[in-house]
C-alpha cells in the first residue's frame, strides 16, 4: 500500500492488541467491541490496509527504529552479499559471522504474528460483511478473503523457512477460554495445512484476468507464491514432485495480467528492457515486470531505514568484499554499477544503491529522506527460478533458454550449451547449470531478500558460507575458525526471541541455541 493511514493502523492496534504480551497472548477481540467493524466495504478496505501495513513495518521498519526493517536481515544477512560494516552493530556481526543469540531483535517473530492476526480476523469476519452492506459484491469479498488467505500463508512461509516448526493459529482469539499459549507445531504441518491450502484458496478466490495493482497481492503475486512454496517444499525433502507443480505454477503466472495490461509471459519481450531496468525499484507499477511490491513512503511514514543504505555513510551493514571486487570487474554487466557502489576508498562498499536515483535529488539528501520500493516477486526472479524447475525436471535445455533471458538482458553475451560453466564434455550438466543459476540470481535479484533462502532451498550453505564465514573470522581474529555451519545445520534456522520464550513456556528453543 503506498500509504499507512492511521485508520487502518488503530484498525490494526485494535483487532491484534495480540502482541500485548509479546506472544500470543492477545486480548481478546470481544474486548475492542468488534460489532462496531466488519459491517461495511470501508472496513475491508482499512482492514487490509491494515494488513499490508502490519507487513510493512516488519519489511522496512517503523521509521523511527534505526535499521529496524528485516527484509534484508532475514533475506541476505547471512548470506554472502553482506558482511558487517566497520561500525559496531550487534544484530549484523551476530549474522555475519554465524554467531546468533537469542538476544538479536531480528530473530523475534512478533510482526509477523501479528499480521497473521489482522489476517485472521479478515478470513472469520469478511463473509458477514454483506449482511450488512449490500455494495459488499461477492468479487470485492473474495478479492479481500483471498489478499488475507495470502497474506497468512505468507507470514507462515518466512516463519518455516526460518524457525521451522511454529504455533499454529488460524483463528481470532476473541474468547478468554481460548488458550493464549500454543506449542509448535512441525513445519511439514504448517506447509501442507496452512500455507498450500490458504495459497490455493486465494488462487480460487481472486479474481482473474485483471491489471494488476503491484501495491496488493493479486492473480500473478498468488501463482509466484505457489510456485515459490513448492519450490521451497522440493529443494528441503527432495520431492521432485513438487517441482513439477513449481512448473504447474510458473505457467499459471505466465498467463496472468501484469501492472501494464498484459499477460506476463514467459519471452525477452515481456522482460523491463536493459535500459529502464532500475525502474522495477524506482517506479515498478509502470514496468511490464513488477508483480508485488511494498512502498514505503517517506513523505507520510518517516525514515525508510532499510541497514543496506539508510545513510550515505556509517551503515551497520556492507555489501561483503568478495562480490563488491569481483563482480565490479565485470564491465559488460549493465547491474553492477545501478545495484552497488563500485567507487573505492571509504564510504562505498557500505551502500546498495539499487533502490535509489541518486543522481536525480541534490547532494544533501539522504537515502533515508527518500521514499522505498522493495520488491516481493518480479518476472526476472521467476524465469530464474523457473529455470531451476526446469533443470530439476530434466528440462536443461529450456533451463539454459530461461537463463540467458536475463543473463542477456545484464548485456551478457549468452551462455553456450557446450560453455564449461554448465556442460561435462560438451553436453549440459544438471549440477554445473544449477550453479551457473544460482550465481545469475545473486547478482539479478541482489538486495531483493532472496540469497539466503536460495542458499538453504538448495543445499548450497556449507559450499558457500562456511569458507566465507572462516574468512570473516580469521581476519577479525588472525585465529583459523570453524565457526562455519559445518555438521551442525541446526544453524540454519534462527534463535527464538528470548522475550517469546519468557512470555511462553510452551515454547521450546531451537538447537543449538538452548
Amino acid at each position: 500500500m503506498k500509504k499507512i493511514n492511521k485508520i487502518a493502523l488503530l484498525l490494526v492496534v485494535l483487532v491484534s492488541l495480540g502482541s500485548c504480551k509479546k506472544f500470543l497472548e492477545e486480548k481478546p477481540l470481544s474486548q475492542v467491541q468488534v460489532s462496531d467493524y466488519f459491517k461495511s466495504v470501508k472496513d475491508i478496505n482499512a482492514s487490509l490496509a491494515g494488513m499490508y501495513g502490519s507487513f510493512q513495518l516488519e519489511m522496512i521498519g517503523d521509521g523511527v527504529n534505526k535499521y529496524g526493517g528485516k527484509y534484508h536481515y532475514w533475506g541476505e544477512g547471512r548470506s554472502d552479499n553482506f558482511d558487517e560494516s566497520g561500525y559496531t552493530n550487534s544484530i549484523m556481526s551476530q549474522l555475519a559471522f554465524n554467531v546468533l543469540t537469542s538476544g538479536n531483535s531480528v530473530s523475534n517473530w512478533e510482526g509477523l504474528y501479528r499480521t497473521i492476526a489482522v489476517a485472521n480476523n479478515a478470513i472469520k469476519y469478511f463473509p458477514e460483511i454483506p449482511k450488512y452492506d449490500i455494495t459488499a459484491t461477492k468479487t470485492i469479498v473474495n478479492n479481500g478473503l483471498a489478499q488475507a488467505y495470502a497474506m497468512r500463508a505468507m507470514c507462515y512461509f518466512y516463519i518455516i523457512r526460518l524457525w521451522g516448526d511454529a504455533p499454529m493459529r488460524t483463528a481470532p482469539y476473541d474468547d478468554l477460554a481460548q488458550e493464549p499459549k500454543l506449542e509448535r507445531t512441525s513445519k511439514d504441518v504448517l506447509m501442507d495445512k496452512i500455507i498450500i491450502p490458504d495459497l490455493l484458496n486465494a488462487y480460487e478466490l481472486i479474481q482473474k484476468g485483471q491489471t494488476a495493482n503491484i501495491w496488493n497481492i493479486n492473480e500473478g503475486a498468488v501463482a509466484a507464491m505457489l510456485a515459490d512454496v513448492y519450490m521451497w517444499k522440493a529443494g528441503t525433502t527432495s520431492n521432485n514432485g513438487d517441482y513439477a507443480n513449481a512448473v504447474t505454477w510458473f505457467q499459471k503466472l505466465f498467463t496472468a495480467k501484469g501492472a501494464t495490461g498484459a499477460a506476463y509471459g514467459e519471452g525477452a519481450a515481456n522482460l523491463e528492457p536493459t535500459a529502464t531496468w532500475k525502474n522495477l525499484f524506482l517506479n515498478p507499477a509502470i514496468t511490464k515486470e513488477a508483480i508485488w511490491s511494498i512502498h514505503w513512503d517517506n513523505a507520510n511514514n518517516g525514515c525508510a531505514c532499510i541497514p543496506v543504505s539508510k545513510m550515505k555513510s556509517n551503515n551497520p551493514v556492507t555489501v561483503d568484499s568478495l562480490i563488491h571486487a569481483d563482480w565490479k570487474k565485470n564491465k559488460l554487466d549493465t547491474r553492477v554499477t545501478k545495484t552497488i557502489d563500485t567507487l573505492t576508498g571509504t564510504n562505498h562498499q557500505d551502500k546498495l544503491l539499487k533502490y535509489y536515483n541518486l543522481s536525480s535529488v541534490p547532494t544533501s539528501t539522504k537515502p533515508e529522506d527518500l521514499s522505498v520500493y522493495l520488491v516481493m516477486y518480479r518476472l526476472g526472479d521467476m524465469f530464474l527460478l523457473y529455470a531451476e524447475a526446469l533443470n530439476k525436471t530434466g528440462n536443461q535445455t529450456k533451463a539454459l533458454s530461461m537463463l540467458n533471458l536475463i543473463h542477456q538482458r545484464a548485456g551478457l553475451p549468452a551462455i553456450l550449451p557446450t560453455d564449461p560453466l554448465v556442460s561435462t564434455g560438451g553436453v549440459l550438466d544438471a549440477v554445473k547449470l544449477e550453479d551457473a543459476i544460482l550465481k545469475e540470481r545473486q547478482y539479478e535479484l541482489f538486495g531483493e531478500g532472496k540469497r539466503w533462502f536460495d542458499l538453504v532451498r538448495t543445499n548450497h550453505v556449507n559450499k558457500i558460507m562456511d569458507p566465507i564465514i572462516n574468512r570473516r573470522t580469521f581476519y577479525a581474529t588472525k585465529i583459523p575458525s570453524t565457526l562455519g555451519f559445518g555438521s551442525n545445520m541446526g544453524r540454519l534456522l534462527w534463535p527464538l526471541y528470548k522475550t517469546l520464550l519468557e512470555d511462553n513456556s510452551k515454547l521450546v528453543q531451537n538447537q543449538p541455541y538452548n
